[in-house]
């Protein structure tokens, strides 16, 4: 039997707690290192700056596809209209028509397109800077109906539409876009079915038709009339009134605006009439200015408290001056 001192004892027991606390020190060191990584990566990821999303873009060729009919092309690069021909591609500036029940597909991306319906005829035009994509699109529409289907996520005035009547802006999602003619006024119609757009006309302004929203706008050849309908849905339209702050309206179905304009006999200014009426058909705005003189403005001539009916007839600023004994010189 081998005896052991007590001083063996006690440096065997002295050398396994260094080793212990070695293999402790060593463990915490390793901890430490690990949380000091952990916290360099999250101090990284919060100094790195964050992916934005890329900006949305178009081809900058028109490409045709589902082709219905007696479709055709002007490109502009020929000069004279020419049949289409399936899922190719066209420069920009080139003018696209359909038959009698005729249609087709004007490919702007992967995403984007527009249906071209019987009778109709736009031109598509875009800038591109480096050959390949285009930043903002636009449609001249001349005739018939262009039926939209766009990404709903589309930012600011990416994809237009132009008319003689007014300019369709900020256009996303599906709509459907028509311009036909009645005698000789043109009648544009703008109705919004998943997507927005926004409207800009001649002392008028719509910022915004979302969902289901339909407007009927008929416009006189030299623009002397504008009578702007309410087909479907409630939204806003803004009506120039000669001062900073344009009358705001809530449109609803049946509810009607009217414009006149006429150029003043003497300096040439246009005198601008506004009538807004209601759905019931009581008038609730009416009001003259002259484009660019703040001092001759009617103001408001209808009491909102007041649903007084009024004669279809637009409302003359110089005979408000004239009561008034003033000289209505523009």
């Amino acid at each position: 039997m081998i005896r052991v001192s007590e001083g063996a004892v006690f440096m065997m027991i002295q050398r396994r707690f260094l080793a212990t606390g070695m293999c402790a020190a060593a463990m915490l060191l390793t901890v430490n290192a690990q949380e000091e990584n952990e916290v360099a990566d999250n101090n990284e990821a919060l100094i790195a700056p964050v992916a934005t999303q890329p900006e949305i873009k178009f081809a900058s060729l028109v490409r045709v596809v589902n082709i219905h009919g007696l479709c055709e092309v002007n490109n502009p690069d020929i000069g004279s209209f020419k049949p289409v021909r399936h899922n190719k591609a066209y420069p920009m500036g080139s003018t696209f028509r359909t038959g009698p029940g005729s249609s087709c597909f004007l490919v702007f991306s992967s995403d984007d397109s527009a249906e071209l319906s019987e009778n109709s005829e736009t031109v598509i035009t875009g800038a591109s800077k480096d050959g390949i994509t285009c930043p903002i699109l636009t449609a001249k529409l001349i005739s018939g109906t262009l039926k939209t289907s766009l990404r709903d996520n589309l930012k600011g005035s990416t994809f237009n539409i132009n008319t003689p009547n007014a300019d369709i802006r900020k256009i996303t999602g599906r709509g459907e876009y028509s311009l036909t003619a009645e005698g000789e006024n043109k009648i544009l119609q703008a109705a919004t079915i998943t997507g927005t757009a926004s409207i800009e006309g001649p002392h008028y302004s719509i910022p915004s038709l979302q969902a289901a929203n339909t407007v009927n706008i008929t416009t006189s050849p030299n623009r002397s009339f504008s009578r702007l309908t309410s087909v479907s849905g409630d939204f806003s339209i803004l009506l120039h009134n000669g001062t900073e702050e344009p009358v705001n309206f809530g449109m609803s179905p049946k509810a009607i605006v009217k414009i006149w304009r006429e150029n003043a006999p003497v300096g040439g200014r246009t005198v601008i009439s506004t009538l807004v009426v209601s759905p019931t058909g009581m008038a609730r705005h009416r009001f003259a200015y002259a484009e660019g003189r703040k001092a001759l403005v009617t103001g408001e001539l209808v009491q909102t408290e007041q649903k007084i009916e009024i004669p279809d007839l637009p409302v003359l600023l110089s005979d408000q001056k004239k009561e008034k004994g003033e000289d209505s010189g523009m």
